[in-house]
């Protein structure tokens, strides 16, 4: 089967070994990884996943660092796997809260060494606001003018709290992509649940340019939700995902097999809306 997952994660050695570190350095990092618990995927971990699977493809997100530096490290590595495998495409990381000089001066220079986009951003730990047009605006020219991809967190408005859950919700998601039609969008871990409005004709035909990843859905939904977010949103717009490490890639796989789709829609979910988009 063809599969390109477009939500990973992936870091470099130094990371995993001196966790406590970059934990005092980076506040998002601490969020999600000071348990020891918290596995911290590497380079060698990549390798093993695509040799396994020669049919498979991933996307690999950064995680919407606080720090400077540690941003333009993370991403320098994920540029460099990016040109070492084929299989691979990365969106990297940059930080609105810097102000546009340092945040479009990164976003320039990454997207001159071959990455695709931007994400997966955490504006509640990153301390800035996506509603921030002001803010936003040199950014999203940018990426529209040269057709990057923005991945962001989004937090369900109810349900258990998890760390990094934050308050990314669909009200504030819908604004955000409202704002900014031309802008290639993925709402992570289904968008919070915005796809129910979706039944509402205005929201649909609004949102054109937003699609949905299913990361890490095992932790939130009975795995009908895919099938009935397909019914809602058509199946061209949910993007295969699997929050990797955090959850073994087929183990999400099956999860999404449990929705009783048929043989197109799983195609479209786990191939063809990513191939499409990241225009692999």
């Amino acid at each position: 089967m063809n599969l390109i997952d477009v939500h990973t994660h992936f870091f470099p050695d130094d990371m995993k070994s001196n966790r406590i570190k970059y934990c005092k350095i980076d506040a998002n990092f601490n969020q999600l990884y000071a348990n020891d618990n918290a596995q911290i995927c590497t380079e060698d971990d990549l390798k093993m996943i695509l040799d396994d699977n020669s049919n498979l493809k991933i996307v690999i997100q950064s995680i919407g660092y606080t720090d400077y530096e540690l941003t333009k490290y993370t991403n320098d590595f994920l540029i460099e796997l990016s040109h070492k495998y084929s299989q691979v495409k990365t969106l990297g990381s940059i930080n609105p809260a810097w102000g546009e000089g340092k945040s479009v001066d990164e976003l320039k220079r990454i997207k001159k060494l071959g990455i695709s986009g931007i994400g997966e951003l955490h504006p509640d730990i990153q301390g800035f606001n996506l509603l921030d047009f002001n803010l936003m605006n040199p950014i999203v020219d940018y990426m529209v003018e040269n057709k990057m991809i923005f991945s962001v967190h989004s937090s369900e408005p109810v349900g258990h709290i998890y760390n990094g859950k934050g308050k990314m919700y669909p009200s504030i998601l819908y604004s955000f992509a409202l704002q900014y039609p031309e802008l290639k969008i993925i709402f992570a871990h289904l968008g919070g649940g915005l796809p129910i409005y979706f039944l509402m004709p205005e929201v649909r035909k609004e949102l054109n340019n937003v699609y949905f990843d299913t990361a890490a859905i095992d932790f939130l939904y009975d795995s009908s939700i895919v099938k009935i977010f397909k019914q809602i949103l058509g199946d061209n717009k949910i993007l295969f995902g699997s929050d990797y490490g955090l959850i073994n890639l087929y183990r999400a796989v099956d999860n999404i097999k449990k929705s009783d789709l048929d043989t197109n829609n799983l195609n479209n979910i786990f191939y063809n809306n990513a191939k499409q988009l990241f225009s692999w």
